[in-house]
């Protein structure tokens, strides 16, 4: 198996872990408060990830600890920024326009190598934004300040991925991931304690939602994007994570008996389609379009 098809496939994986931790933070967050559901999952995620690589924390240097810092700002904020906006915003137009993150990575690579995307990538975010429109999108499309914060998420996400393909070339990943889990976990864990929210929980659906995002969501994921990312791009990597409706949607009809619609099995395929066109080079694409006329 190469590299860039290992990569393609753990972050599929990882994102099929996002799309199923809806079901299990829409009860947590009822029981008790985001900063300090997000400190458990985050500290957890980190002392996890420090016992099972015990032995590299050896090699944990003052380069590592700094970019391990730094990348913990748009980490934490993003987060910050979604569940704020969730507040006043549905949940699938909040999905659409986190999604679009997949827009913003080849717009901010853009200004910062100032050149154009290739077509390719092009046709690539462009399926992807339909397909995410089609999963997420119902016909009321009226904004508000809910929105705005979650589409200041969704910029703060882009930035992180880039972030992570630049970085994660310099760094261990696995490193990477125990130090911005720890500081994103201290400072949620501070904040709940400081506003008289942080408590030990005792229900078994908290437990339940802490144990699986903090070793699944957020251990596993955040551990292979940061390890794996370097092997393919980061507007690859923008187009797998619009997977995250597909896969919530899937997970709530096993789940909670939900409809899974053809319009959702559709938006699905056209972002499987745009990974394609992401990862091919523009010759090849002509080739595709061309067989596709006969």
């Amino acid at each position: 198996m190469s590299l860039k098809f290992k990569a393609i496939f753990l972050l599929l994986l990882g994102t099929i872990f996002w799309g199923m931790t809806f079901v299990f933070i829409k009860d947590a967050v009822s029981l008790m408060s985001v900063a300090g559901f997000l400190g458990y999952r985050f500290l957890l995620a980190g002392f996890v990830l420090a016992l099972i690589f015990i032995k590299r924390i050896k090699r944990l240097d003052r380069t590592t600890l700094k970019y391990g810092a730094l990348m913990s700002l748009p980490l934490l904020s993003s987060f910050l920024a979604q569940t704020i906006g969730l507040q006043y915003t549905s949940a699938s137009k909040g999905g659409f326009i986190t999604g679009l993150s997949v827009v913003f990575v080849p717009v901010i690579l853009s200004i910062i190598q100032r050149k154009l995307p290739s077509s390719n990538i092009f046709i690539a975010v462009l399926m992807a934004t339909i397909g995410l429109a089609m999963l997420t999108l119902s016909s009321s499309l009226d904004l508000n300040i809910g929105d705005s914060w979650v589409f200041f998420s969704a910029i703060l996400f882009a930035i992180y991925i880039i972030m992570v393909g630049k970085i994660s070339r310099k760094c261990d990943g696995i490193l990477l991931s125990v130090t911005q889990f720890l500081i994103v976990g201290i400072v949620c864990t501070t904040y709940a304690g400081i506003n008289g929210e942080l408590f030990v929980p005792t229900q078994y659906k908290l437990w339940q939602a802490i144990l699986f995002t903090a070793l699944f969501a957020t251990a596993f994921m955040y551990t292979v994007q940061n390890y794996y990312q370097k092997y393919i791009s980061e507007i690859t990597t923008s187009i797998i994570f619009s997977f995250e409706p597909l896969f919530a949607a899937i997970t709530a009809f096993f789940y909670l008996n939900e409809e899974l619609t053809e319009k959702t099995i559709l938006g699905g395929l056209l972002i499987f389609v745009g990974i394609l066109f992401a990862e091919l080079k523009w010759r090849d694409v002509k080739v595709l379009l061309r067989i596709g006329k006969y």
